[in-house]
């Protein structure tokens, strides 16, 4: 789908959400984006970064930014908005769609205090300072969630709260690459002599590559802390296994003493007390007296404090 608003007098915004072959055919003809430009603008794996043609008069920003998508937790989407001689175009897909309206609401603003100083770039570096601070929100609740599958796990480790703490690991490995990847175009976007800045415009993008630095530092610990729980974890884990383990060999040498025992005492040998009527007994009493004595040797190993 293909939507226009006007920006000023000169320049006109240009919203381009999940195009059909036709709709990408008009793109090249009326709106003069080339193939290649528009290619890379509908790529839905595309990574963050600047494009220039310059003998189109074409730039291209793709940014990564979360994804709206209920069924992808954690995910994120590159957007691109592009310069097109005098147009302003927005390709958006279903779950990047929120960012037409953020657009549109600095676009709106903007319009109430001027109609015809309206600078394209101001309002697109103003949309990507909204795009970068989202992430910040993502980032506290995923350590909201951490801090209450922590509490959990204090009490119980269980397979869920693993599997729920995994998922939150993913979620934010999808963030941190997408925030590095923000960051280094940002960086070079500030370098790039391919387009026009004024000197307010370049405060603008140096406050979104801050935010988005910070953004980026933030996710960076979050897993930091994630995966220090996640091994912290696994040490309880580990050790649970081994006092399991400990207790199982003990169990089988404990049980292996009556068999012993029982097994002399049932052979066709002369053995003593095989024909005492305390016989029963007395077979009882040298097992325990054998156990106890294998327990002993076993807590004098220190064996159970290991």
């Amino acid at each position: 789908m293909i939507t226009e608003k006007e920006i000023n007098q000169k320049n006109t915004w240009v919203t381009v959400s999940n195009p059909t072959q036709t709709e990408k055919k008009e793109l090249v003809e009326h709106y003069q984006v080339t193939e290649e430009m528009l290619g890379y603008a509908v790529d839905p794996n595309e990574r963050a970064r600047i494009e220039t043609d310059r003998d189109a008069n074409i730039f291209l920003i793709i940014f990564d930014a979360l994804s709206d998508d209920d069924s992808a937790n954690g995910s994120t989407a590159p957007v691109s908005i592009m310069l097109a001689n005098d147009y302003v175009l927005t390709f958006t897909r279903t779950s990047t769609e929120f960012v037409n309206t953020v657009f549109a609401r600095h676009l709106n603003n903007a319009l109430v205090y001027s109609k015809t100083d309206v600078e394209p770039l101001t309002i697109i570096f103003r949309t990507l300072y909204e795009l970068s601070v989202q992430y910040f929100d993502a980032i506290n609740n995923i350590n909201r969630q951490r801090q209450q599958i922590q509490k959990t796990m204090t009490h119980h480790i269980s397979r869920k709260s693993i599997s729920n703490m995994l998922s939150l690991e993913t979620s934010l490995v999808y963030y941190l690459t997408s925030l590095r990847s923000n960051n280094a175009f940002l960086t070079s976007m500030n370098r790039t002599q391919d387009i026009q800045m004024t000197a307010g415009q370049h405060e603008q993008l140096e406050d979104v590559i801050v935010e988005s630095q910070q953004g980026e530092e933030m996710a960076q610990l979050a897993t930091d802390i994630i995966e220090r729980v996640a091994n912290a974890n696994s040490n309880i884990l580990d050790s649970d296994l081994n006092n399991t383990m400990k207790f199982l060999t003990v169990f089988s040498i404990v049980l292996a003493v009556p068999s012993i025992v029982f097994g002399f005492f049932g052979q066709n040998v002369i053995v003593p007390f095989a024909h005492s009527v305390m016989g029963w007994e007395i077979t009882i009493l040298i097992t325990f007296i054998l156990i106890l004595i294998v327990l002993l040797i076993l807590n004098f190993n220190n064996f159970f404090k290991k």
